[in-house]
């Protein structure tokens, strides 16, 4: 086979693989293995022992918190690679160095590199073809130990006990917020989620665990318990207040031990509170272990965070303008309780829009709380809902439905025209109604791929 030359030939070759993310098919969760993932790194070289590493499981916060651990590791020193799903904009969002996303160049780079590998266990490795998720991890991995990086923080994908990423040995393992979510693939409740996120909690490793549910420990603690790791709720060791928020960030004291951490976080809601106190945590536990990391680094790695569709304020007045990529209930909750007490309005203007496998219904149940009106659309993703479901949910808990698009962009140009100075205008429901809302506020040029069945 020809190997790409160019940006668009790898995007096309690379998503020629199976892709559970972006098409119609539900894959059963009981068909999922290790064994491919393990086979494609062994004929790359088992690049993802040799840099040290974080490995973040979770519902809801992983991305955020992997981030802000990135970020103190890099105000550190240690030069960091970071690997996050989904993306916003490019494929090349998911294999940072620091928050850096990778340059197309090096993504060329990188298919050209393993697609001899991908065809090898695709064909005779015995356990069929290499998924797109499992071919962009390997490639993480191996551009990571190709660039001679010193740590690298891994946020899973989807569950975390069979997630391609579980192949790591980590330093410190971390579990955010569980809550309800893809339970046609993960599970029925929280309890039968948690024991999906807490395979990834190794022998003897410490795991960081977030506050959750009196159930949700139970199950995680017994994990750790049988694997002679150290168990840290975040709930028992670090207490926290915030102070004077407002839509520019919140300023938190964070208590620990003697120790007293003041700084302010650009990242908006208590939901991100809890996911600082928990990238701490991960701080501290590596700090026992041995690294090196100082306390400015810590203060100015949260302080300098950055990480986009999470209550992201695009325009501050006339009217505010805000993205949020809650897409589920829980999320939901946590972002109209971060909308009311940080932003002051008359009304809302929800621009919505969900995937077909996310619990519609009771998201928009949890916009009800607020002063809104529903503008229903339809992203580019591939498993998109049609507005006209939308407005039929709307109609059925009575919440205000004023239109419907087939487009994100003319939903947003169709919210301004009818904002008032005091209204705010959301865009929620999804990461991609969020993302393709930041590209025609900013003019970014969006990447487009091939549909799939």
């Amino acid at each position: 086979m020809k190997l790409p030359q160019t940006y668009a030939e790898a995007l096309t070759l690379s998503m020629s693989l199976v892709d559970f993310e972006r098409g119609s098919r539900i894959p059963d969760h009981h068909t999922f293995h290790l064994e491919r993932m393990n086979l494609l790194l062994d004929e790359i070289g088992n690049p993802q022992n040799s840099i040290p590493s974080v490995h973040i499981a979770g519902t809801k916060g992983k991305g955020s918190t992997s981030a802000m651990v990135t970020s103190i590791l890099t105000a550190s020193g240690y030069k960091t690679g970071l690997i996050t799903s989904p993306h916003l904009h490019s494929v090349t969002e998911r294999i940072r160095h620091g928050l850096e996303p990778i340059t197309r160049l090096a993504f060329v780079d990188l298919v050209r590199d393993l697609w001899p590998c991908v065809e090898k266990v695709s064909c005779s490795g015995g356990f069929g073809g290499v998924t797109w998720f499992e071919f962009m991890i390997a490639a993480s991995f191996y551009d990571f130990a190709k660039s001679r990086l010193g740590f690298m923080v891994v946020e899973t994908g989807l569950g975390g006990r069979l997630d391609a990423t579980n192949v790591i040995l980590p330093q410190v393992s971390a579990i955010t917020s569980i809550s309800l979510d893809h339970t046609n693939i993960l599970g029925d409740t929280v309890e039968e989620i948690a024991f999906e996120k807490g395979g990834i909690i190794k022998s003897g490793v410490p795991v960081v665990v977030s506050d959750q549910t009196e159930g949700v420990h139970d199950v995680l603690h017994a994990i750790a318990k049988k694997n002679q790791a150290q168990y840290i709720k975040v709930s028992d060791k670090y207490s926290v207040q915030s102070v004077f928020p407002d839509i520019s960030g919140q300023t938190l004291s964070v208590r620990s031990d003697g120790r007293l951490r003041n700084f302010k976080l650009p990242l908006l809601g208590t939901h991100q509170i809890e996911n600082a106190v928990v990238a701490i945590g991960i701080i501290d536990a590596l700090k026992n272990n041995g690294y090196e990391i100082e306390e400015q680094s810590v203060i100015k790695g949260l302080e300098k965070i950055k990480w986009r569709a999470r209550f992201d304020v695009l325009q501050v007045r006339s009217p505010t303008i805000i993205v949020d990529g809650a897409h589920n209930p829980y999320s939901m909750e946590r972002f109209t309780e971060t909308l009311a007490n940080y932003a002051t309005f008359e009304r809302a203007i929800i621009i919505y829009g969900a995937l077909s496998n996310h619990e519609m219904g009771d998201m928009l149940l949890a916009l009800k709380k607020l002063p809104c009106v529903i503008v229903g659309v339809k992203s580019r993703h591939p498993k998109a809902s049609h507005h006209s479901e939308i407005e039929e949910k709307c109609g059925d808990i009575n919440l205000d439905y004023i239109r419907g698009f087939d487009d994100v962009s003319e939903g947003f140009i169709y919210a301004q025209s009818i904002a008032r100075e005091t209204d705010v205008i959301v865009g929620t429901g999804s990461l991609s109604v969020a993302a393709e809302i930041i590209e025609n506020y900013e003019n970014i040029l969006p990447e487009t791929y091939d549909s799939l069945l």
